[in-house]
C-alpha cells in the first residue's frame, strides 16, 4: 500500500512520535523535574495524569497497530553506541561554537573581559567532548 518513501517517512514520524511520548511520559511519571537549566512545574492533578497516561497508552497501540499493518521496520533507528557519542560529542562541539565570545556580537555588544573569561571554559569543554568522541 506504501512505497518505500512513504514507508520511511511514516517510519521517521512514528519514531519521533515514540520518542517523544516516552519522554512526556517519564516526565508525567517522574513529577516535578529540575536540571541546570530547565525546570519542569508539575501543575497536573494526579487524576489528569493518569488521562494523559492513559492517551499515550492508546497511541502507543495506534503505533504498534500501524508498525504492524504496513510493515514498518526499526532499520531507520539503529544505532551503534560508539557512534551515538561520536555524533553527540560533534554535535554539542558545534553548538559550544557557538556561543564564543566572538560568536555572541550578533546577540549585542560583548563586554571586553567576556573572551578570557568564557572561551577557556568552552575550549576545556569542547576538549572533553574531543575525548568523548575518541574514547568511542
Amino acid at each position: 500500500m506504501l512505497n518505500l518513501n512513504q514507508k520511511r517517512s511514516l517510519g521517521i514520524t512514528l519514531g519521533i512520535m515514540e520518542d517523544e511520548l516516552k519522554r512526556l511520559k517519564g516526565v508525567l511519571q517522574g513529577g516535578e523535574e529540575k536540571s541546570l537549566f530547565s525546570h519542569v512545574e508539575d501543575d497536573l492533578t494526579p487524576e489528569k495524569k493518569n488521562l494523559i497516561l492513559e492517551k499515550i497508552d492508546l497511541l502507543t497501540e495506534h503505533m504498534v497497530s500501524l508498525k504492524s499493518l504496513f510493515d514498518l521496520r526499526h532499520s531507520q533507528k539503529e544505532f551503534v553506541m560508539s557512534a551515538m557519542v561520536k555524533a553527540t560529542a560533534l554535535y554539542l562541539s558545534v553548538e559550544l561554537d557557538d556561543v564564543h565570545s566572538h560568536q555572541l556580537k550578533g546577540y549585542g555588544e560583548v563586554h571586553p573581559g567576556l573572551k578570557d573569561f568564557l572561551d577557556p571554559k568552552l575550549d576545556e569543554m569542547s576538549a572533553l567532548l574531543r575525548q568523548m568522541e575518541s574514547i568511542a
